[in-house]
């Protein structure tokens, strides 16, 4: 008896749905996924456009620019002892990569932390008020080691 008044209550329902009802249905389904597509050929643009920014890692020093290391295109080592009176850290840019391998402050955090390589990834040494970022720019703004 159960079964009956389902079946007599879903075709009562059936009747009520209009053929236009089920197109409306199907464009909202399709409709919802266009943020997607937009929000995938934003950063479509956007990568293909990175490949022409050049990253480059800016080492502050109490909001002092102290040493700016092109990472794009960097081949090899390059080394970068930061002193201030007792405080020091050694700084490495290895690839495109930037690192601290060592530094002289109580927690060494900074030398803990991971390889930077991207654009707004930072490295920060409270206790010698130390910042390393890497910042993307277009390759006339930066170019090579800067002091």
């Amino acid at each position: 008896m159960k079964h009956a008044f389902q079946a007599d209550q879903t075709k009562k329902y059936l009747h009520m749905i209009k053929p236009l009802d089920l197109i409306i249905v199907v464009f909202l389904i399709f409709a919802s996924f266009i943020p997607v597509g937009i929000f995938s050929y934003q950063e479509g643009i956007k990568q293909s456009a990175g490949a022409q920014e050049v990253l480059t890692a800016v080492v502050t020093h109490k909001g002092q620019v102290v040493r700016k290391i092109r990472l794009t295109g960097h081949r090899g080592v390059t080394k970068y002892r930061f002193t201030n009176g007792k405080a020091y850290d050694v700084i490495v840019a290895t690839g495109n990569e930037v690192r601290v391998i060592e530094a002289n402050c109580p927690d060494q955090i900074c030398v803990h932390h991971a390889p930077i390589d991207q654009a707004g990834q930072s490295i920060v040494c409270l206790p010698h008020k130390l910042i390393i970022e890497v910042k993307s720019g277009s390759g006339r703004t930066f170019g090579g080691i800067v002091n």
